[in-house]
């Protein structure tokens, strides 16, 4: 009976509530029923279950979190080989192995190799200090072994030598035939050796946690009221889902061009105009995640609006052109005439890769909205043009929506 009882106990057992964003632009809100590597299912209230791929997803927050409960403060932030960061309560290396008190209250174990760094918080308003500018820097070095890092005269200091543990009596260091124990208030930091060049792929998301830690994840997995994250240093880190923050999964792979700062953006009109060019393009010029009415952007779908949160505004005759980031091999939109030109427009897009013509498309009275996707794999500089084709630019305005870059 007792068995029975604690069987219906773990079955209704609440399911946390979340929001997910979808890179359509869609907000879903219910109770997380499944999370893997490749899918999400959510239970909204009184409706069917909503399965979506991991690929079509910007973020996923939980609903409620206990921001009201208290947090250990943190003695140190550990730096993963992926960089991934975890605040700590308590940290003691030995041999190959580390045990780590994590700030947000679980023990974990991990490898010694997966460890880069260590930076001791001695001072509460540490965590965000201002060395952290040189301690990335540090970061960015590849040591040649186990190393110290020391403030001196307002500077960081690195000193080469051999850690071979972290204890509760302190940083056992070795320096030639001396060797001690030193306390992490005396030190700004630790570095760890690398034996080997590590490369990785690009993460699934970046898992934010209550108390600023952020990890790297290859996969997650929903496990009763933890999530299971796997980090990029395989590393697997068994975390109260009421300590995410929020899973982002836009975060290293999805780059929005409404995010990014164009090199060039031009504006011409075809009618000539008293205005001054400055203040028709303040009418004219591209807008960001808004229409030229400073409305939400939309597009009509057999004449019904759909609304988005991201994307672009482009009036003709407008050129956006982008310098882009490495590693990414899409750009995907959905691209309509803006409803309130529907009847008048008659415009042309063209997407351009290091000057090779990737997409031409027309759009007119009838044209519906499109899915579009560009192979922008290689492609260094992007050009985006509207072009009007009636010699009259008054009604010919497109919506790039969920514009964005895809690894």
């Amino acid at each position: 009976m007792k068995m029975l009882c604690l069987i219906m106990l773990l079955l209704s057992a609440a399911t946390p509530g979340v929001e997910l964003q979808g890179l359509d632009g869609s907000q879903t809100e219910g109770e997380l029923v499944d999370l893997t590597s490749k899918s999400i299912v959510i239970q909204p209230s009184g409706q069917p279950a909503v399965t979506m791929a991991t690929k079509e997803v910007i973020s996923i927050k939980p609903a409620a979190t206990s921001e009201n409960e208290s947090l250990s403060a943190p003695t140190s932030e550990l730096i993963l080989a992926d960089d991934s960061r975890l605040f700590l309560t308590d940290l003691k290396v030995d041999g190959r192995n580390a045990q780590l008190k994590l700030a947000i209250g679980e023990e974990v174990s991990i490898a010694r190799s997966s460890i880069k760094a260590v930076r001791f918080l001695n001072d509460p308003q540490q965590a965000n200090d201002a060395h952290l500018e040189s301690w990335n820097k540090i970061l960015q070095e590849k040591p040649n072994q186990d190393a110290i890092v020391l403030l001196r005269d307002g500077n960081l200091v690195v000193q080469d030598l051999i850690i071979p543990r972290i204890s509760e009596a302190g940083i056992s260091i070795q320096l030639g035939n001396i060797q001690k124990d030193v306390s992490p208030s005396k030190l700004y930091g630790v570095l760890f050796f690398q034996r080997e060049a590590r490369t990785f792929p690009a993460p699934l998301c970046l898992v934010n946690l209550r108390d600023d830690s952020k990890l790297i994840a290859k996969s997650v997995r929903l496990t009763s009221d933890h999530l299971q994250v796997s980090t990029l240093a395989n590393e697997d880190l068994p975390i109260p889902f009421s300590q995410v923050r929020l899973l982002d999964y836009a975060a290293g792979n999805i780059q929005f061009l409404d995010e990014m700062k164009p090199s060039l953006v031009e504006w011409t009109p075809i009618v000539r105009s008293a205005i001054s060019m400055r203040d028709l393009s303040l009418i004219y010029g591209p807008r960001m995640n808004q229409s030229f009415q400073k409305e939400p952007l939309q597009l009509e779908f057999d004449g019904q609006p759909e609304t988005y949160s991201k994307g672009i505004a482009i009036h003709a005759t407008s050129v956006l052109v982008y310098d882009l980031p490495d590693g990414f091999r899409q750009l995907r939109m959905k691209a309509g005439i803006a409803p309130r030109s529907l009847g008048m427009c008659t415009a042309k897009l063209q997407i351009i890769g290091n000057q090779k013509i990737l997409l031409e498309k027309t759009f007119e009275e009838g044209t519906p909205p499109e899915d579009i996707v560009v192979n922008v794999a290689g492609v260094r500089r992007l050009k985006i043009i509207v072009d009007a084709l009636d010699d009259e630019d008054f009604g010919d305005a497109l919506h790039l929506c969920q514009a964005r870059l895809l690894k």
